[in-house]
């Protein structure tokens, strides 16, 4: 099973405009930064985008670990090289992380703190930053999604690339 990281970018049409989105990509200081996260256990790819398990977690909900499809024109993923028992302690981390509430304290104060406040709420970050721990992938516990971005880019390569007309060989 292949693992990726999947990201999307502040300016996303599948994010609400809202003022926490806004606040999220203000924080990161970046233009056009990466707000929101989630790891993907692969079960199929195809032209019309990647089918998983999805985990992660939205603002005010519970960690989910559920079958999703993932566009390739909105969302940005880096693939992350592990093995077989790598990739299942992640899903076994996500599994058992299931139905955990949202970290608001985290979340508000991740700005100020890298250090992760709660042991049993997250945030996106927080959650997928956990299951790259569990797999193995080292990342500081508790980055804006930006961040985490940023820090697994030197350990994972970019997959699924978003448009393949302008390849030049």
């Amino acid at each position: 099973m292949k693992m990726l990281v999947a990201f999307l970018a502040s300016d996303s049409e599948l994010l609400e405009s809202h003022i926490l989105n806004k606040a999220a990509a203000w924080a990161a200081g970046d233009s056009n930064p990466m707000i929101h996260t989630e790891v993907v256990f692969v079960d199929r790819e195809g032209e019309d985008g990647i089918v998983g398990r999805s985990c992660s977690i939205h603002y005010g909900g519970q960690v989910f670990l559920e079958q999703k499809r993932f566009s390739r024109s909105q969302w940005r993923f880096r693939s992350v090289s592990a093995t077989p028992a790598q990739v299942q302690a992640a899903f076994k981390f996500c599994n058992d992380h299931v139905g955990e509430g949202f970290n608001k304290m985290g979340y508000f104060m991740q700005p100020f703190s890298s250090s992760r406040m709660s042991s049993d709420t997250w945030f996106c970050s927080e959650i997928v930053a956990g299951a790259l721990n569990a797999a193995g992938v080292k990342v500081a516990p508790s980055l804006h999604p930006n961040d985490l971005f940023k820090a697994v880019a030197e350990m994972t390569s970019p997959d699924c690339p978003r448009d393949m007309s302008n390849m030049k060989f």
